[in-house]
């Protein structure tokens, strides 16, 4: 009788995990990958949206910055439009004695909608030839639908700005992460008034042909 409760005793201690056992020990370790994955996931995403916000504020602080250096002396800002291509524009002039190259200089900014760049170039007035290359500014910048975006002409009046004004509003970074910049400036420019030529929008200045493409 003995001899058969230990051989029955051996038997149960052989007999392992049963399939239930098994099936609810893979159910849970199932979850806590789940949690794991969701958390790694989750911290990796923060991450890249603290990077991307980092990195597309500096941008467009120094676009910002580059914009004020240049518009301060500006005698006469372009009424924004947008060229035959979608792409959107902004001109305006600096004189001669505020000019770094001594020469009155046309200054040309636009908004590429589909490579989403904000670019530059510049010309001496009356010369377009010699206009340089686009140089990029700003990459991925959003576009918010507005027809003159990001650009947006103030004019002189007599009442309360006697000065012609630029608005610049950039939202720049990834929209699909929901990280990135959004900032908006006005730019006084000092040597315009409300008699410069470009404060009436059928007279604009630095123009040629095809200057908005």
């Amino acid at each position: 009788m003995d001899e058969r409760r230990k051989r029955a005793d051996a038997r149960r201690d052989d007999a392992g995990f049963t399939l239930i056992e098994l099936l609810v020990s893979m159910a849970v370790f199932t979850v806590f990958i789940a949690i794991l994955l969701t958390t790694i996931v989750a911290l990796s995403r923060s991450a890249t949206r603290t990077q991307l916000v980092g990195e597309s504020t500096n941008s467009t602080l120094v676009v910002f910055g580059n914009m004020d250096r240049q518009v301060r002396y500006a005698d006469s800002i372009n009424y924004p439009g947008a060229g035959t291509s979608g792409t959107r524009y902004v001109e305006f002039r600096i004189p001669a004695p505020s000019s770094a190259s001594g020469a009155t200089t046309c200054i040309q900014w636009r908004f590429d909608v589909i490579n989403q760049e904000l670019d530059s170039r510049q010309w001496s007035d009356g010369s377009p030839t010699n206009a340089t290359a686009w140089s990029t500014k700003l990459e991925n910048v959003i576009n918010d639908g507005v027809a003159t975006h990001p650009f947006q002409l103030i004019p002189a009046n007599i009442s309360d700005s006697p000065r012609q004004q630029l608005v610049l509003t950039i939202d720049a970074g990834n929209s699909a992460l929901d990280s990135g910049a959004s900032a908006s400036t006005t730019f006084f420019a000092r040597n315009s008034s409300i008699k410069s030529t470009s404060n009436d929008p059928l007279t604009p200045v630095c123009t040629f042909s095809g200057y908005r493409p």
